[in-house]
């Protein structure tokens, strides 16, 4: 694994702020990994907040709610950080926020109904993967070991590290129902070493015997890149190593973000959907970087028409999450999605070298967390031999970019690789 300069500073140690009154919402059905949600709403309908307007359709989809109460105005096709455009739903909000009260009854709730309650709440990894959250936990096959993960690797990003500075006893609450529907044998907390109050405050609640999970104990691991990635994580804590192609079921783990933990929280405990979510603003562009509570939905334009963000000069490159995983923007409209960790907003835009040949140095291949040969990924997408990238298990590249940034011939690797996976896909 890599060791990046983190750029965590100033946000990393700054309070989080919130910005939960937007006037207009966009709401893309496309959230999540999976089959788009199916609107169940129609233009015109007034809703309230936390209520259902989009179904999940199929096994792997996910739920989308009203983050606001409000007016459905239009159902189109908008800006989408991934898919460029795509079916949205655009809310018009009224400014009454809902109050939501902690339920003090939730011990008697079964297994099944806890995972009907994640379910209906729409609930996706938050992460970065924002993959349905109840599909992960009905697990197949026994899970022995339920993985925490506090380690927020990409630079930049301080989401995950504020959660747990600022809500930790809530994200081990939801630890605790992701344990009674699992029932590990053992909770690890993972966390990098660069997350100092954090550790100090885990070491708190695990000395005032604040933490009801089986078998707790914190891992503290080198800050390194991709440490944060689920397989990476589960061969630092367990040194299990997952099998190509396989899932972490596969060693008998079950890896959930913090993030994910504290949304499971708030969706038991306080009947509330995933309507919002914190998100880090960095960048030498900002005049203040900081982690920010906002609705899913928000554009990065209302921001800053409503000062929550300003610019020192106009962003010459914006990207959407890390700049290891990221990817660039080209205006301001983008709304922000469940799955959203981040944006970057830098005041030079950083263009790539120009390609030169391969010099067979196999420093990608030395530098992949997955042990792959990404030149031959490129190799063979080059030639369009798109049927041989199996051999090579492309599927098993989580994109991470460690590949292309240490290639002193500034192959666009990732790129091609993306282009693999989407031939691959669409076999």
């Amino acid at each position: 694994m890599l060791r990046i300069e983190e750029r965590k500073q100033p946000q990393h140690n700054k309070a989080s702020e919130k910005f939960l009154s937007p006037k207009k919402l966009y709401l893309p059905l496309s959230q999540h990994t999976g089959k788009p949600s199916k609107p169940c709403v129609k233009i015109g309908d007034v809703v309230e907040e936390g209520q259902l307007i989009a179904e999940g359709d199929g096994l792997i989809s996910s739920c989308l709610h009203a983050p606001s109460k409000g007016k459905i105005s239009s159902i189109d096709t908008y800006y989408h950080p991934n898919l460029k455009r795509a079916p949205c739903i655009i809310l018009e909000c009224s400014q009454e926020p809902k109050n939501y009260l902690e339920s003090k009854s939730v011990d008697a709730l079964s297994k099944e109904k806890l995972k009907d309650i994640i379910k209906n709440a729409g609930i996706v990894g938050l992460g970065g993967a924002a993959f349905p959250t109840y599909v992960k936990l009905n697990p197949p096959k026994k899970i022995d070991t339920l993985i925490i993960n506090g380690c927020e690797c990409e630079p930049y990003l301080s989401t995950d590290y504020r959660l747990m500075v600022e809500n930790l006893h809530h994200i081990l609450k939801g630890a605790e129902i992701i344990s009674r529907i699992i029932e590990p044998k053992n909770v690890i907390f993972a966390v990098e070493e660069n997350s100092r109050e954090a550790i100090k405050k885990i070491n708190q609640f695990k000395s005032l015997k604040r933490i009801n999970l089986a078998n707790f104990k914190l891992t503290v691991l080198k800050s390194s890149y991709p440490q944060g990635g689920e397989k990476q994580l589960i061969h630092s804590t367990v040194g299990r190593c997952v099998p190509p192609k396989g899932l972490p079921l596969d060693v008998g783990c079950l890896v959930h973000n913090v993030g994910t933990c504290f949304a499971i929280y708030e969706a038991v405990y306080l009947n509330k959907p995933l309507i919002h979510r914190l998100v880090s603003f960095c960048g030498d562009a900002l005049i203040s970087p900081k982690n920010v509570w906002v609705k899913i939905g928000t554009t990065l334009k209302e921001l800053f028409e409503n000062n929550v963000l300003q610019s020192k000069v106009a962003p010459q490159k914006i990207i959407c999450g890390g700049p290891m995983m990221g990817v660039a923007l080209d205006s301001l409209a983008y709304p922000i999605l469940k799955g959203t960790g981040g944006f970057l907003f830098l005041s030079e835009d950083v263009a790539a070298d120009e390609e030169s040949p391969c010099i067979r140095c196999a420093r990608c291949v030395d530098n992949c967390p997955m042990n792959l040969l990404p030149l031959e990924f490129v190799k063979l997408a080059k030639k369009e031999e798109f049927d041989k990238l199996d051999i090579f298990n492309i599927v098993d590249c989580i994109e991470c970019g460690s590949c292309a940034y240490t290639c002193p011939a500034s192959i666009a690797l990732v790129h091609y690789i993306k282009v693999g996976k989407k031939y691959a896909n669409n076999k």
